[in-house]
């Protein structure tokens, strides 16, 4: 069989959430289970069951990584308050209070991304491209610090095409964490840092 792999235009909001339903498997590994397609909270994100019965939530945006970053860890924070509501509903997470996970997913990593994960083990963050594979439209996700626990480094699927990202740079936790030269993040924005200053 022949291959055919080309840049695709970008996707709207809706066609990037079919997508992400579509190569759950490969984010969140097999037996995961789709709880809310589009949750009422800003951003709309997608509500997920892995198979270990953690909430798992996909925030995201085609073009703007700071909302989706932004929404996700509101909405985690409201989910996370509601957590008995809402294992009384899935049956799915076997009421068994389990934390969070957050799946934050755009166009380009947000900006101080690897800080923001340093401090939240439940986050990660994955940059995407549209590529179009023998006429059907496919995702190509990356993982910021490294693929997925979940994702096969070397399973190509039509729909998700994972690719593996430099590890951060190890720190003790007396001195910062180094980075190479050129690779510096911009700081935080206003309005990131007056969020996590409300948590």
């Amino acid at each position: 069989m022949k291959l055919c792999i080309e840049t695709a235009e970008s996707c709207d909001q809706e066609e990037l959430r079919t997508l992400l339903i579509d190569a759950a498997e490969q984010l969140l590994g097999t037996g995961s289970t789709l709880l809310e397609a589009k949750l009422p909270w800003d951003g709309h994100p997608v509500l997920f069951a892995d198979a270990d019965g953690h909430p798992v939530l996909i925030s995201f945006d085609p073009e703007q990584s700071q909302p989706a970053l932004l929404n996700g860890l509101q909405t985690s924070e409201q989910l996370s308050n509601a957590l008995p509501w809402v294992n009384q509903v899935y049956e799915a997470l076997g009421n068994r209070q389990l934390s969070v996970r957050l799946i934050v997913v755009s166009r380009d990593y947000p900006p101080g991304s690897e800080t923001i994960l340093a401090s939240c083990p439940q986050l990660a963050i994955y940059r995407y491209r549209t590529l179009s594979i023998n006429g059907e439209t496919g995702l190509w996700l990356e993982r910021l610090g490294g693929l997925s626990e979940n994702t096969p480094s070397t399973d190509v699927k039509p729909r998700v095409v994972p690719d593996s990202a430099p590890e951060p740079a190890t720190h003790t936790p007396e001195e910062p964490p180094q980075l190479a030269s050129g690779s510096e993040l911009p700081p935080l924005t206003d309005e990131e840092s007056a969020f996590f200053q409300q948590l």
